[in-house]
């Protein structure tokens, strides 16, 4: 047996195990006496894991605004000037609720394509209104992001830890508890310079800073609150485009919310109005903001 000791020696010699994999909490948790620390979770060699992602976060830094409400409100109107939203309706409040403040700009997007998780949008003119698509183009890094479909939207949204808002979550953030009788306007009276409308293009994100809104008020710009749920770009949204009152329904439409800069018709102008989209549509007039939940 004595002649097998040496060649045993030689082979743990040989053995150098890689313990990079090891998860620790302290340097205790790794082999010390081979050189490994603990780093990050994992054990590491001379202070260093090549397991270990020290990159910078890809993800934009984006303003989110929390709503919180209680009871019951009103969705839609009893009126007969606006799209598709009568008749009036009662729905619950939702939970407690994130939306972004702004609606996502082109470089946004960007940095979404960058990391490969999205997919670049439509680019140039579209159809025969003389419309561009903001994606690629320069000077549009602040504008929000258009031609995009329902599953690229949801694609950047996901990436964010968030999702599209549902029609419920958009009125409620527009409109708050004002009532069937109240405004159904994003803005009290009429437009003025409150929004971008009717300026056959995009605009600048938030480029109207005194008409921030929270739950159908304007706002001080230092308070928490929302730009552009009136113009701009119509929103997409989660929900299905039903007819009013129904909640659930079999199309293959999404909402949209909020109205464009392209809109020069006041119908549009009602934070009630509604058009519907298939996924796979893409318009200039198009954009997008994400949601998430909140603690109830």
């Amino acid at each position: 047996m004595k002649r097998f000791l040496p060649m045993t020696l030689m082979l743990l010699g040989c053995f150098n195990p890689d313990f990079t994999q090891k998860p620790c909490t302290s340097d205790s948790s790794c082999p010390t006496s081979l050189g490994y620390s603990c780093v990050a979770g994992r054990c590491a060699q001379g202070g260093s894991n090549a397991v270990v992602d020290m990159a910078p976060d890809p993800r934009p830094v984006r303003v989110e605004v929390e709503v919180r409400g209680t009871g019951s409100f009103f969705m839609g109107t009893s009126a007969t000037d606006g799209i598709n939203d009568t008749p009036t309706y009662i729905r619950y409040v939702p939970s407690p609720y994130f939306l972004d403040e702004r609606e996502v700009t082109v470089a946004d997007y960007r940095a979404c394509v960058t990391a490969q998780v999205c997919t670049a949008p439509v680019t140039g003119p579209f159809g025969t209104q003389g419309w561009v698509c903001t994606y690629g183009r320069v000077g549009k890094d602040n504008h929000p992001v258009t031609c995009v479909t329902e599953t690229q939207s949801e694609a950047f949204c996901t990436w964010m830890g968030r999702r599209l808002p549902t029609e419920v979550e958009w009125e409620y953030a527009a409109l708050g508890n004002t009532g069937m009788s109240g405004q159904r306007m994003v803005f009290p009276g009429t437009l003025g310079g409150n929004a971008c409308w009717n300026t056959n293009a995009t605009c600048l994100t938030g480029s109207y800073s005194n008409a921030k809104t929270y739950l159908g008020v304007v706002v001080a710009a230092d308070q928490p609150g929302f730009y552009d749920l009136l113009g701009n770009v119509w929103e997409k949204t989660a929900s299905s485009f039903c007819t009013y009152p129904a909640e659930t329904c079999t199309t293959d439409k999404f909402s949209l919310r909020g109205g464009s800069g392209f809109d020069t018709d006041l119908r549009y102008s009602k934070a009630t109005s509604r058009l519907g989209d298939t996924g796979p549509s893409y318009n200039p007039n198009v954009g997008f903001r994400c949601a998430r939940n909140s603690t109830p």
